[in-house]
């Protein structure tokens, strides 16, 4: 981002600077719903250290084939999420994705051709290819398992591979292909397949989180504890306080705390890496002979 900063606050030509300024993030999910939210407005934050370039310079879009964003987040909290970035200029393309990319543009499914120079693709978690091989029962291209994440006699398949349903969601659906809930159902898996060994007992996989929560920068953000629904800043305190919680050991806890508190009041700084060329960055050894 800050490179594109730099680049088109180099240029006179308007279209370069155009193209140098748009920014495409392809998937509204949980991820890319955040990446856009935060990465926008610390552009737009980043425009005080170059004069040449206005904030109508700027070109943000968000797009994905579903009709919602944040659909993990349930539909009220993804109306909500879609106002606010509209509301911030953001260009939100629904039932819309990416058919080609090429140097300096890249093509919608609706026909519009962009000039861009950066696309972030955050478009989902597939699960892996032998899957669709296997002629198995499969529910959203995954594997259907039982509670236990039982396949079939002696098979178990968990993470992104299984369609679990998790028995606390209102809605009946899967429980999402998460590293959090592929890291538990690695543990339990274990478990059965030890219990099918005769080792142990086997356990069913049952795990009631917090939900996901989304921080839109500012004092905005979406969450959903315990199945409540929250906005503005009760959900940033929640999605701060859950972030905080998850970084390891008490010092670190606060220095980062302490980081939050000082942005409250200043500017956060950018930090550009990858400013040294590889080769630049080697050891270089030489040995004689004699």
């Amino acid at each position: 981002m800050l490179q594109q900063l730099q680049l088109a606050d180099t240029t006179t030509d308007p279209e370069v600077r155009r193209a140098r300024l748009t920014f495409l993030v392809v998937g509204a999910g949980y991820a890319g719903t955040e990446t856009a939210a935060q990465l926008q407005r610390m552009t737009h934050k980043q425009l005080a250290s170059f004069p040449r370039l206005s904030a109508n310079d700027l070109r943000w879009l968000l797009v994905d084939l579903s009709p919602t964003v944040l659909p993990e987040l349930g539909p009220r909290l993804g109306r909500y999420t879609l106002r606010l970035l509209r509301r911030r200029g953001m260009d939100i393309r629904l039932g819309t994705t990416v058919t080609a990319m090429r140097p300096g543009e890249v093509e919608l499914s609706d026909g519009t051709v962009l000039p861009c120079h950066t696309a972030l693709w955050t478009a989902g978690v597939t699960p892996p290819p032998i899957v669709a091989h296997l002629g198995l029962p499969v529910r959203r291209g995954q594997l259907v398992v039982d509670e236990y994440l039982k396949l079939r006699d002696h098979v178990w398949a968990a993470g992104d591979s299984a369609a679990a349903i998790d028995p606390y969601d209102r809605d009946g659906m899967d429980y999402p292909p998460t590293a959090q809930h592929a890291q538990r159902q690695g543990t339990v898996i274990a478990r059965n397949v030890a219990a099918s060994l005769g080792v142990g007992t086997r356990t069913t996989y049952r795990h009631r989180d917090l939900r996901l929560v989304a921080d839109l920068g500012g004092t905005k953000a979406v969450a959903r504890p315990f199945g409540l629904p929250l906005t503005g800043l009760p959900a940033k305190v929640v999605t701060k306080g859950y972030h905080l919680g998850a970084i390891p050991h008490r010092a670190n806890q606060l220095r980062v705390a302490a980081d939050w508190l000082v942005n409250l009041v200043s500017r956060p700084t950018a930090t550009q890496l990858g400013l040294v060329q590889e080769s630049a960055a080697q050891l270089r050894s030489e040995y004689s002979t004699k």
